[in-house]
């Protein structure tokens, strides 16, 4: 039966599976050295790249859901990584960014981070890395076409 579903040749299954492995590996450089969760770096790494913002709008960027946030963000706080003030505009909401040690410790990381990414890449030309890129956004895109209304922060362990 060629057309038989077969979960090895299945895109869903085939990303998840890659993106938990890609996941696995990268978080052995700030987990092991440095004590965060994989939830704990996606927060660290937005608030880096943003610098200040909401929760609501972290959850919104990293794919995790608002309990994975609060719980990153707690702990975070708890280890004096990042600051939290109050909202002008939503008094229920805090602006969250990073400490002056929240910062040192990402800029820690940021190059092994970057690094890994590089040795994972080396087997692709230059080329290919932008054509994978490329693909990438272009599958999201349809993603999104397919199902606009659909929440962008599913967890990607409920495909495939």
């Amino acid at each position: 039966m060629p057309n038989s579903l077969s979960l090895a040749r299945f895109l869903p299954y085939r990303c998840n599976s890659l993106a938990r492995k890609i996941s696995v590996s990268l978080s052995r450089i700030y987990s092991d050295r440095f004590g965060l969760s994989i939830p704990q770096w996606r927060v660290l790494v937005t608030l880096a790249e943003y610098g200040e913002l909401q929760a609501r709008q972290v959850t919104e960027l990293t794919t995790l859901d608002k309990v994975q946030v609060s719980r990153a963000v707690a702990g975070l706080a708890e280890r004096n990584l990042l600051l939290r003030r109050s909202c002008d505009r939503d008094s229920r909401a805090s602006l969250l960014r990073l400490s002056a040690s929240g910062l040192a410790l990402f800029r820690r990381i940021e190059p092994e981070a970057l690094a890994w990414e590089q040795a994972l890449l080396a087997p692709l030309q230059a080329g290919e890395r932008d054509t994978l890129f490329n693909l990438l956004d272009r599958l999201d895109l349809q993603l999104q076409a397919m199902s606009p209304t659909s929440d962008s922060t599913e967890r990607p362990e409920s495909a495939a």
